[in-house]
């Protein structure tokens, strides 16, 4: 069985499911092609050069700072990275 990404519907069990090898993840046709349509928007606003917070500029103190197209994808990548943090001990595995 496999928990199915609609966007819409994803309960704590699958996620838990799923962390756990207890089901595969598939992605709602609908979903992707929701998703197609946000990545192909922000592009062409990339592209058209349009100034948008936190997707071609800084954030925070940086947010005046306008980004280049090989800045954006790094600072992108930077957001992930530095949001992926925790504090106090580890939750247990269950």
């Amino acid at each position: 069985m496999s928990v199915v990404i609609t966007g819409n519907d994803l309960r704590i069990e699958d996620v838990y499911n799923v962390a756990h090898g207890k089901e595969k993840v598939e992605l709602h046709p609908d979903a992707l092609k929701r998703i197609i349509t946000c990545r192909t928007f922000i592009e062409q606003k990339i592209e058209e050069g349009e100034i948008m917070y936190g997707v071609n500029t800084g954030i925070g103190e940086f947010s005046e700072v306008v980004l280049t197209g090989e800045q954006i994808k790094q600072f992108q990548k930077y957001l992930i990275y530095n949001h992926s943090a925790g504090i106090g001990e580890p939750c247990p595995i269950e």
